[in-house]
């Protein structure tokens, strides 16, 4: 979907590999820069966004629907910010992130439920 604004994109087929290449980068000096959530095929489309030496290295994931992505905060812990954005907005639930806002991070209890979804 973003091919045509993000290069260098590395497809990942499932949350091991994931958390393996995300492992990877960071042990190769990578810095965690963000990462973008798509609504695609009835799923998400997540792009991680990773920087070193003004390069960028991107890891692209999609996520059926039902299925919960694991958090990468394990490993980069200022990811916690941005999956528990995406919980309040998409309505995903990430697996073992370091602090769960429970779809509390910016949503308050009178919110609509995941306004993105």
């Amino acid at each position: 979907m973003l091919d045509n604004v993000i290069q260098n994109i590395t497809e990942i087929k499932g949350s091991g590999e994931l958390l393996k290449a995300v492992e990877g980068l960071k042990s190769d000096g990578y810095r965690y820069s963000t990462m973008i959530c798509l609504k695609a095929n009835e799923g998400h489309e997540f792009i991680y966004i990773f920087e070193k030496d003004n390069k960028l290295k991107n890891l692209r994931y999609f996520v059926k629907p039902g299925e919960k992505p694991k958090s990468v905060s394990g490993i980069y812990l200022c990811a916690l910010l941005i999956e528990n954005e995406y919980q309040d907005l998409f309505g995903l639930t990430f697996e073992g992130l370091a602090i769960d806002y429970k779809g509390h991070l910016y949503l308050t209890p009178n919110s609509p439920k995941a306004p993105l979804a």
